[in-house]
């Protein structure tokens, strides 16, 4: 599984195959032994609130988006109450062996199916890769600092802090009439549609020097927290165009950035970022890119772009001579 799953991905997973589980189990054993469900009496009464705990869980998760986010705690702990008394009301009529019981099976199929359909709702919404990113991309890609070379240029922070730029020692293959090799194109071979190509493979800069730089130089991962800080970025929840968003690993570290092209109704987010030092630009959903949490920065000093540079007219297309 890939560790850079977010708790919702892990529910989903989750809930789909506990109720797959009780799917097989409760339809095998009505089809093999059909009398054997009849007399379980309050036996089953913890699976079913395990079923409703579960199920719970994924209304939260598909209906907390609707709410605006002051109300979506009193949505939450709603919730929590009414999965309290369900399951509080479920193991005291289980117990008490109220519920007929040819009634039982008839209960855990519906909530093992309602769960199923939930859980593969979500799955559908999570654009979870089927891919190890080493897959697609070759070693001298993923190890592409080391065509690094630091350039004659300085770009600071307004606090005057000095933001180390870098340029490509070398220019590896990246051609047009090559949209089959996997070491660059390898967003597209696994995404497919998902992604809107804005800009042809430039190993010129990265997906931070796209940011702050305008998409003219390499920057370092390290770097873009100084920038934050020192270029007055504050976090916001409701992201609107020009707004950048910095991605970051389970352990805290940035691992990309892209920025905000569109939003809209029911939280919608389009946004525009660099893949990889050879790769493309593409316009995406945020989601879309692997990470533990992403989070939105503003700021209000007009443009991202570092002091000591100048304006690019437009972004950089490298494409070697062959």
């Amino acid at each position: 599984m890939h560790p850079g799953f977010t708790p919702q991905q892990y529910g989903h997973l989750i809930a789909l195959s506990l109720a797959l589980l009780v799917l097989l189990v409760m339809i095998g054993t009505i089809l093999i032994r059909p009398g054997l469900v009849l007399y379980t009496k309050s036996r089953t009464w913890p699976l079913l609130v395990v079923l409703i705990a579960v199920l719970m869980w994924q209304i939260l998760d598909l209906f907390a988006g609707i709410f605006p986010e002051w109300g979506r705690p009193a949505f939450t702990m709603t919730l929590l109450m009414l999965a309290c008394l369900t399951c509080g009301s479920t193991s005291y009529f289980y117990k008490r062996d109220i519920v007929s019981p040819w009634m039982r099976p008839l209960v855990h199929l519906s909530l093992a199916g309602i769960v199923f359909s939930l859980g593969v709702h979500g799955i559908s919404q999570d654009n979870i890769p089927v891919f190890e990113e080493s897959e697609y991309q070759p070693l001298g890609m993923l190890l592409g600092a080391t065509n690094h070379q630091l350039s004659d240029k300085q770009a600071y922070t307004d606090r005057g802090r000095v933001i180390a730029l870098y340029t490509p020692r070398s220019w590896p293959v990246a051609l047009e009439k090559k949209p089959s090799d996997p070491s660059v194109f390898w967003p597209e071979h696994a995404f497919g549609h998902k992604l809107i190509r804005t800009a042809p493979p430039d190993p010129r800069y990265n997906c931070f020097g796209w940011v702050f730089t305008a998409g003219q130089y390499i920057l370092a991962p390290d770097d873009v927290q100084r920038i934050l800080e020192d270029n007055g970025y504050y976090e916001v929840h409701e992201p609107e165009p020009n707004d950048v968003v910095v991605y970051y690993d389970q352990q805290g570290m940035i691992t990309h950035t892209a920025l905000v092209r569109a939003v809209g109704p029911d939280g919608f987010v389009l946004v525009e970022s660099k893949w990889g030092i050879s790769g493309g630009r593409y316009l995406h959903l945020p989601e879309l890119w692997f990470s533990a949490r992403q989070v939105y920065y503003r700021s209000h000093r007009g443009s991202h772009l570092l002091k000591g540079l100048e304006p690019a007219r437009s972004v950089p297309v490298a494409v070697r001579p062959w």
